[in-house]
């Protein structure tokens, strides 16, 4: 029991780095609008802003995905409420109210039941059940989405074409998810997931082309750097 809890809590450790990629990206992707938005002098039709959307679009799509679809041997939200709705019982109370301090043990009580249900020794599964159903009523659409069309491009179109509206709130609940699933495995209460982002603005200060006689630096190497840390990010 203790060897999957560690594997469930590894499991979340890894969803819950994806979850807060998607909120940051989402962050910075309406920021950059509200840039776009304070500047006249740049509101105009370009394939730029084509590119930044068509490249949130996929990314998120597919990261919505990546937690909604379960594959054998892969890592989501899914297949980790799946494991947990089978095996309730490693999330016991006892093993959550351990957790608190002997002073808060009603406390710790009230917040197992509160968000692990009613039942007197471990998670209710009939509640991640319901996580799990609304998790794939949400993403139902975006997932087909995401397989037609970003994955491959299917001969059948899809029904239903999802909105950023249909995004934000997969991203919304993910987060919701995510929240709640710390509480549960680690007392652990994060208001939000991402608190501070790094000022990703500073480069929009800077003139992005300089003049021919200025431009000296070649960049190739500073890409392939950068570029290899950016894949790092991904690997386990």
């Amino acid at each position: 029991m203790e060897q999957r809890f560690e594997k469930w809590n590894n499991w979340l450790d890894k969803i819950d780095v994806d979850v807060c990629r998607l909120i940051s990206n989402r962050t910075i992707f309406r920021e950059v609008q509200e840039i776009i938005d304070n500047n006249p002098k740049i509101q105009s039709p370009n394939l730029f802003y084509a590119y930044l959307e068509d490249t949130y679009v996929a990314f998120t799509a597919m990261a919505v995905r990546r937690q909604i679809k379960p594959h054998k041997n892969c890592i989501s939200f899914t297949g980790l409420l799946r494991e947990i709705i089978d095996t309730p019982c490693v999330l016991s109370r006892e093993r959550f109210t351990n957790m608190y301090p002997q002073s808060m043990q009603k406390r710790a009580n009230s917040d197992f039941s509160q968000f692990a249900g009613s039942c007197e020794d471990h998670v209710d599964p009939n509640v991640v059940r319901q996580d799990l159903k609304n998790l794939n009523d949400l993403g139902s659409e975006l997932e087909v989405f995401a397989d037609k069309r970003i994955a491959h491009h299917d001969k059948r179109t899809p029904e239903k074409v999802p909105t950023f509206d249909n995004l934000d709130a997969c991203i919304d609940y993910l987060e919701e998810l995510t929240k709640k699933y710390l509480l549960l495995f680690r007392a652990v209460a994060r208001p939000s997931l991402v608190t501070n982002l790094d000022d990703w603005q500073e480069i929009f200060r800077e003139p992005w082309i300089l003049p021919d006689n200025m431009s000296s630096v070649d960049s190739t190497e500073w890409w392939n750097t950068e570029g290899d840390k950016e894949w790092d990010e991904w690997s386990p």
